[in-house]
């Protein structure tokens, strides 16, 4: 979407602006959503890559330690832990990942309330893998046809465009000027916008 093409729907400069200026949130929105994204996965393999690493550490540790059995159990506590840390955080991302499609989606289907629209959709039923987001689709398919008031069905409306036939958009007609002092234009206009004006 680019200025010169809405022009050419013959949007005025104002209504242009207006225009991007709500596609220019929207984008904003998309960025901030894949940077998180991003951020996340990064988190993700570098704390992958520190449990690791511990993991590693303590197999080292434990090898040196044979014989101690305080110590061997100090060290298998710090395994189960590591173990539980790597399990808690795996779920968390899972969970991150499976809200921001969540929000991605909402958006995509235009839904006016969000909140209203997450509350009614089964989260079990929604799993997030490589593969993409699944049982989401289906669910939202689903609501826009049962409870379509929460979602904006109706395309953007888009300010009417009256041309006449001096190629001017009606709106500048003054429908209270004498018709006698009228251009063949002004009249034209002024008959398409009020025809009751020349009954």
């Amino acid at each position: 979407m680019n200025r010169e093409t809405l022009q050419k729907f013959g949007l005025t400069d104002d209504q242009v602006n207006q225009v991007m200026a709500e596609h220019g949130k929207d984008l904003e929105k998309s960025k901030a959503t894949e940077s998180e994204l991003e951020q996340l996965k990064q988190q993700n393999t570098d704390l992958t890559s520190q449990i690791g690493d511990r993991d590693k550490q303590l197999k080292d540790l434990s090898g040196k330690a044979d014989g101690n059995e305080e110590l061997q159990t100090q060290i298998k506590a710090l395994q189960d832990q590591n173990k539980q840390a790597k399990t808690d955080y795996e779920t968390n991302i899972s969970q991150l990942k499976r809200d921001g499609a969540i929000e991605l989606a909402l958006r995509e289907a235009q839904a006016k309330n969000p909140k209203a629209v997450k509350a009614l959709l089964n989260g079990d039923n929604i799993t997030v893998d490589d593969d993409g987001v699944h049982g989401l689709k289906e669910q939202l398919e689903q609501l826009q046809t049962s409870d379509a008031y929460l979602f904006d069905t109706e395309p953007e409306a888009k300010p009417g465009v009256q041309i006449t036939p001096s190629g001017n958009p009606g709106g500048g007609v003054d429908t209270n000027k004498n018709i006698n002092d009228m251009s063949f234009e002004e009249m034209t206009a002024a008959y398409q916008k009020n025809p009751a004006l020349f009954g």
